[in-house]
């Protein structure tokens, strides 16, 4: 089936642009990322370049005002886990493991945790871990995607294209809803 292959393909890479413009996006012809200076609000600078210590994770859940943290998530890269996961106690205990009941999320300091491949990593100066109510997050979409098929374009070579559009935009409507952790610049 020619035409859902090509509707699925489409949903993908739409999925992926809009994933990717919602973390990083810069706000000149896309949406304005979280992860930028004119997403949420610095809540906190670690002290280290590449690395994330316990407190500094509970100071960003406090530098997030209680009435957001009803609803709060933390948002982050894979790696940025990994390294979380490795920290440990005094005892050499891993300080945090993920979910182990199916279906639910993995939880970091009570508060539920999601990673996008499009956060950036642990670097001097990253926005690195955003944590808040993403309902302060806004994204609005113009108009539904349009799909055209292109017949002429392509006819000599016994080809048909396709072309994909949509309009869609994103941004932090209440900064203070959303704190991020910065990592040290170098």
């Amino acid at each position: 089936d020619l035409e859902s292959y090509i509707a699925d393909e489409f949903a993908r890479a739409f999925g992926i642009a809009e994933e990717q413009a919602f973390c990083v996006g810069t706000g000149s012809n896309q949406p304005t990322g979280i992860f930028t200076a004119n997403g949420g609000t610095v809540g906190i600078t670690a002290a280290a370049t590449t690395a994330i210590t316990a407190d500094e994770l509970i100071s960003l859940v406090y530098a997030l005002k209680s009435p957001y943290r009803r609803n709060a998530k933390f948002l982050m890269n894979d790696a940025t886990v990994a390294a979380i996961r490795k920290l440990k106690d005094q005892n050499g205990a891993y300080m945090w493991q993920p979910s182990v009941q199916a279906g639910q999320p993995d939880r970091l300091l009570g508060y539920e945790i999601y990673t996008s491949p499009y956060v950036p990593t642990l670097a001097a100066g990253a926005l690195a871990v955003a944590f808040g109510d993403f309902q302060n997050y806004w994204i609005a979409d113009r108009a539904g995607r349009t799909v055209q098929r292109l017949n002429e374009l392509y006819a000599t070579n016994g080809q048909v294209g396709y072309v994909a559009t949509e309009r869609v935009d994103g941004k932090v409507i209440l900064a203070e809803g959303i704190q991020l952790l910065k990592m040290k610049a170098s």
